[in-house]
């Protein structure tokens, strides 16, 4: 199976985003039982090229923030309350 890459990785994103909305996208970082990543996503550091490619493609500031964590916050303090 081709691993595919981070470009393929921001596919996903977009397509939910597409479908759900961008307050409702948000990344895991839980690499455990795979066996193989997508080409450079080897692990979290590497969600800085996720964040270049989402600039690529046009996104502002205040989206990518909401999909590498603040969509989680604000779900995890709403929980909270």
């Amino acid at each position: 199976m081709p691993r595919g890459s981070v470009h393929t990785v921001v596919d996903h994103i977009e397509h939910i985003i597409k479908i759900a909305g961008i307050d409702h996208v948000g990344l895991g970082s839980d690499f455990d039982g795979i066996t193989s990543t997508p080409i450079q996503l080897d692990d979290v550091s590497c969600y800085p090229y996720i964040t270049q490619e989402l600039l690529n493609r046009g996104y502002e500031r205040e989206a990518i923030v909401k999909v590498l964590g603040g969509n989680v916050m604000r779900v995890l303090r709403s929980a909270q309350k």
